[in-house]
């Protein structure tokens, strides 16, 4: 893994603490480190060496044997509340991202009922996720075809960021056509707003689902078709020129190929540009949709058995900003529609419980990944980008005690039974991981104790960013 570091004696205020961390192989700014955590009213008060806290009061948390992580940050989540509970709520999302040893998500503005497109829309967001949380959360808003001017008020209710989207979202969440992304994004320069892209191109991918559903192509291998590679890369080109024309903020959300990377890292001197990608994309290939369908069905695709190394190397070598799940639950009956067509079946893949340990294994385990570098991509940059760092993403003195107890050496197999989401299916059904998380702290509570939900719905809180 990584090498330890030492911390001095002591940084901290003086005690007692609510609660001390100990035994654990802390990841601190400046490297893992052999030392015990100290909370005061759910923050960090001290950072110290291995026993010095010892005898000071507090309830002790055993962390022997563990990593103390800052809790992932999840930039990106649909948990569809207020509106389709059959798919998922507040509660049930939440306990899914505490179990995966997330302690702050932040949800989308579409795939719930309405879409947050406006502040009478994001308050009923904001009304639900109080009412259910167990983890704490920010909202997306959303920047469709005809809400522009909605943007200001949004942020200034508690919107961190703005979702759009370059193709068909959904009848409620109109996609952004070029010239309305354009002002959209004009718009967020002149507010230091952030927008975050879906990135297939409309024209195309629309025209390539209408020729194969005509000649009564429903596979898998079709779907992939009319979403091949080109439909990324048109809409990322085109997203990557407005971003650098107008000076906005701009996220590439859930790229899946090397290529789109690549076209970032190349811009990056000449816009201000941040890319995500998804487990599913580093750990899933073509050839593996083909065989799960509907439950690995989703948009973009994932991708060859190449794009998944190309995109590997670009995690390792730094290139990626973020890992976000972009957990999109559905029912079992929408991933399995009676037509058996491949068109038919809803197109999102359930992944925040599971991230972090995805990560672990595939990343650290398998291909070398610094623990330090899965931190920056889960929980530092994801918090930095929503505007929650530095209270959110590191452990520090007076940073919020979201902290996950990570057991590196327990081999497991999911089942759907350990799913805590609404519905249990999952892609990663089946799969061995290395590494479990053993608890995940919020703020100093626990939520999650290794095998239940330990805080109540509601207790989570909102986070408006800086």
């Amino acid at each position: 893994m990584s090498k330890v570091n030492d911390v001095p004696a002591r940084i901290a205020a003086q005690g007692p603490f609510s609660c001390i961390i100990t035994g654990g192989l802390v990841a601190t700014p400046s490297g893992l480190a052999e030392a015990d955590v100290g909370v005061t009213d759910g923050k960090i008060a001290a950072l110290a060496a291995r026993g010095c806290l010892d005898g000071v009061g507090g309830r002790v948390v055993d962390a022997s044997g563990c990593l103390v992580l800052p809790a992932v940050v999840d930039a990106h989540v649909h948990f569809n509340d207020p509106g389709l509970p059959d798919r998922e709520d507040m509660r049930t999302g939440t306990a899914a991202a505490a179990a995966g040893g997330v302690g702050t998500v932040v949800d989308m503005p579409l795939s719930g009922a309405p879409a947050v497109t406006s502040v009478e829309t994001l308050e009923l967001k904001k009304r639900a996720a109080a009412e259910r949380a167990v983890v704490d959360y920010a909202l997306w808003g959303g920047l469709v075809d005809d809400n522009v001017a909605e943007l200001a008020a949004m942020r200034d209710h508690g919107a961190v960021a703005f979702k759009a989207f370059t193709c068909f979202a959904g009848d409620d969440f109109p996609y952004a056509r070029p010239e309305v992304l354009y002002r959209g994004l004009a718009e967020a320069k002149e507010r230091d707003l952030l927008v975050g892209v879906h990135c297939e191109d409309e024209a195309l991918t629309a025209s390539n689902e209408r020729a194969a559903r005509a000649a009564a192509k429903n596979g898998a291998r079709d779907f992939l078709d009319a979403h091949a590679p080109i439909t990324e890369l048109l809409a990322v080109d085109s997203v990557l020129e407005m971003a650098r024309v107008t000076g906005a903020r701009v996220h590439v959300c859930h790229a899946t190929l090397p290529e789109v990377i690549d076209r970032v890292s190349r811009v990056r001197g000449d816009a201000r540009v941040t890319v995500e990608t998804c487990p599913h994309y580093l750990i899933f290939t073509d050839a593996d949709l083909e065989r799960l369908r509907g439950v690995l069905k989703c948009t973009p695709p994932v991708r060859s058995r190449e794009s998944v190394e190309g995109l590997w190397e670009r995690v390792l070598n730094g290139s990626v900003d973020v890992i976000a799940s972009d957990h999109s639950p559905s029912t079992v009956a929408q991933k399995n529609p009676a037509s058996g067509s491949f068109w038919d079946m809803w197109g999102g893949v359930q992944g925040v419980q599971t991230m972090l340990p995805a990560l672990f294994t595939h990343g650290v385990r398998r291909r070398g990944m610094s623990v330090e570098a899965l931190v920056r991509l889960v929980s530092e940059n994801p918090a930095r980008l929503m505007g929650l760092y530095p209270r959110k993403g590191v452990i520090r003195i007076g940073s919020d005690a979201d902290l996950t107890l990570f057991d590196p050496s327990v081999r497991w197999t999911l089942t759907p039974e350990m799913l805590l989401h609404k519905n249990k299916h999952s892609p990663y059904i089946g799969m061995e991981f290395e590494g479990r998380v053993k608890a995940t702290l919020v703020r100093g509570r626990k939520v999650y104790d290794g095998e239940k939900i330990v805080a109540e719905p509601g207790s989570g809180q909102l986070l408006t960013g800086a």
